[in-house]
């Protein structure tokens, strides 16, 4: 991966789609999770001890490096000082280090720049500048030691100037280029602290990229970290964006939590983030002896070996031009060529895609090598000004996790990006797309009906594990379309598995709200009261996420 520099610093970023996320610290050792310091308030001269017989000997950064290789990663974010304040490098600003504090004595950190500048990897570091249980002056506005230390006693200043900044610089001046620093939890900091700490970056090395979480005031940094697991609607997001996902349910290593995203889900979830503009941060946690576990590296080569025959719809791909998620997958596009992400659940003889205006030339299956051409058709009613794609597809899937249709166009991309009413009838409404009036609580969308009839109306939410369904709801929702109104109090009638936008600790809800009837063809509107209903908030909302968030209204046709 060439990381480029200048104004076009971040292209490099935007190009690779895919990294891999490393929890890995001294709360390896007890198996129980990144936070578990905190959780179970360890006081710091316990949590030092661990250090004692910390010696991760299995540790290879050559393995580690040639695994997210093989997962067709193209940067690694690692974890250079967790909340627990333990340094995973050598520092002279903290003696509380992998290489001064334990028996290991090593640097891994410098193990994983040289093995990355050999196998062509960008490496990145994760530090976290306000949390840090371990010093006696840390402060967060929220997450602090308050089991050792008095927090009125903290002088902020103490921890910032003498630890913060000094191993920031560290990270910066003893590792060779660093394609960027991953920030985390920047609450309470002051907007004065927060751009001397950008600046002090920019100082060190102008081209290494700094994510959004370096502040909590808007706009700082050079991309859009989202919240942790988030995908994001279409729209939502109006700069360059990052959804840090982990591979199982914890960041660090836990025996305990052993609940695996398939290979397929991960593919899915990778091409979904890059329809919509994105990259995947897609998180391992290594053990105590410095293993990431076999689990983790099986699903990551599988998904390796699927990018292996299909990367080139991935890899520097724009987002869908369409403001719309698609049933049968995702769209991703180049130049002269559109990509169709088609899973295989409940394949179909012919797929249709409504609005692409540019004549096809073939279509054809990505991972076939004699490229043979797919019969398709297409046509144009002039009345609706409507565009219909039809596709012949192969009699099944050309591969179990997705299969990629290449499109190749005549000229130009041009697409009809009204939202409109999908080949199977139904309609997905977001509420990005929509015009907002956050004070009347209300949002409209604008659609295309292609064939009328009566529609189901369903709710699409995220409710967060343990949330209050009937409190979030407690005002009940209004939706309207004309002369026509429903009012519901929505219930949890369907949670979908496996859903390709939300991850836990959300689940995907879907509430039914009653019927409604588009009679004719053409541009219709719908409106939708509820309390949930909110502005974009156009920053991240890490820690402050809603309860219950409200997604969609989906319009299911009756046949």
């Amino acid at each position: 991966m060439t990381v480029t520099s200048g104004e076009d610093k971040i292209k490099w970023w935007k190009d690779a789609k895919f990294g891999m996320f490393i929890h890995w610290g001294l709360y390896a050792a007890l198996g129980r999770g990144e936070w578990v310091m905190y959780e179970l308030n360890i006081p710091v001269r316990d949590y030092e001890r661990l250090a004692e017989t910390f010696n991760p000997v299995r540790f290879n950064a050559k393995t580690w490096v040639g695994l997210a290789k093989a997962a067709g990663m193209k940067y690694i974010v690692i974890t250079a000082k967790h909340h627990d304040g333990f340094a995973m490098f050598r520092s002279q600003a903290e003696p509380f280090n992998i290489a001064d504090a334990t028996p290991f004595g090593r640097d891994p950190m410098r193990e994983l720049a040289e093995e990355c500048r050999e196998q062509g990897i960008v490496l990145c570091f994760y530090y976290s500048h306000v949390i840090d249980w371990h010093h006696p002056h840390a402060v967060h506005n929220k997450y602090n030691n308050v089991w050792d230390y008095d927090t009125e006693s903290k002088h902020f200043p103490t921890y910032w100037n003498g630890l913060a900044k000094p191993q920031i610089r560290e990270l910066l001046t003893q590792y060779g280029p660093v394609g960027l620093l991953w920030f985390d939890t920047a609450g309470g900091l002051s907007k004065e602290d927060s751009e001397e700490l950008v600046e002090l970056v920019r100082s060190l090395q102008p081209d290494c990229l700094i994510n959004s979480r370096v502040s909590h005031y808007p706009g700082m940094g050079d991309y859009q970290s989202k919240g942790d697991n988030e995908i994001p609607m279409y729209g939502e997001d109006s700069r360059a964006w990052e959804t840090p996902m982990t591979l199982n349910q914890s960041w660090g290593f836990s025996t305990k939590d052993q609940v695996w995203k398939q290979p397929e889900a991960i593919i899915r979830k990778l091409v979904h983030i890059v329809s919509k503009g994105g990259n995947l941060l897609l998180n391992v946690g290594p053990d105590a002896g410095g293993l990431i576990p076999d689990l983790s590296a099986e699903r990551l080569r599988e998904v390796g070996a699927w990018l292996s025959v299909h990367g080139e719809a991935v890899y520097g791909a724009a987002a869908s031009p369409f403001p719309y998620e698609m049933e049968w997958g995702s769209v991703t596009v180049k130049p002269g060529r559109v990509y169709l992400h088609l899973t295989s659940d409940d394949w179909q003889s012919e797929l249709c895609l409504y609005g692409l205006k540019n004549k096809v030339n073939q279509a054809y299956v990505l991972s076939d090598p004699s490229r043979t051409p797919l019969e398709t058709a297409q046509s144009y009613d002039a009345e609706l000004d409507h565009h219909t794609l039809a596709i012949r597809l192969p009699d099944k899937p050309a591969n179990d996790c997705m299969t990629v249709i290449a499109v190749d166009i005549e000229g130009e991309l041009s697409v009809d990006t009204r939202v409109s009413q999908q080949p199977s009838g139904h309609v997905k409404l977001e509420w990005a797309n929509g015009r907002i009036d956050a004070d009347a609580k209300t949002v409209e969308w604008s659609f295309q009906i292609v064939a009328p009839g009566t529609f189901d109306l369903e709710l699409v939410c995220f409710q967060k594990e343990g949330a209050s369904w009937d409190e979030a709801f407690r005002e009940g929702v209004e939706a309207a379309s004309g002369n026509q109104r429903i009012t519901a109090q929505p219930k949890p009638d369907q949670v979908i598995k496996n859903s390709t936008a939300c991850q836990h600790p959300y689940s995907e809800v879907h509430s039914h709200l009653g019927t409604i009837v588009f009679d004719r063809p053409g541009t219709c509107t719908l409106s939708l009261r509820s309390a949930l209903i909110r502005p974009k908030s156009g920053f991240t909302e890490i820690w402050q996420a809603d309860p219950v968030k409200l997604r969609a209204v989906k319009l299911v046709k009756r046949q």
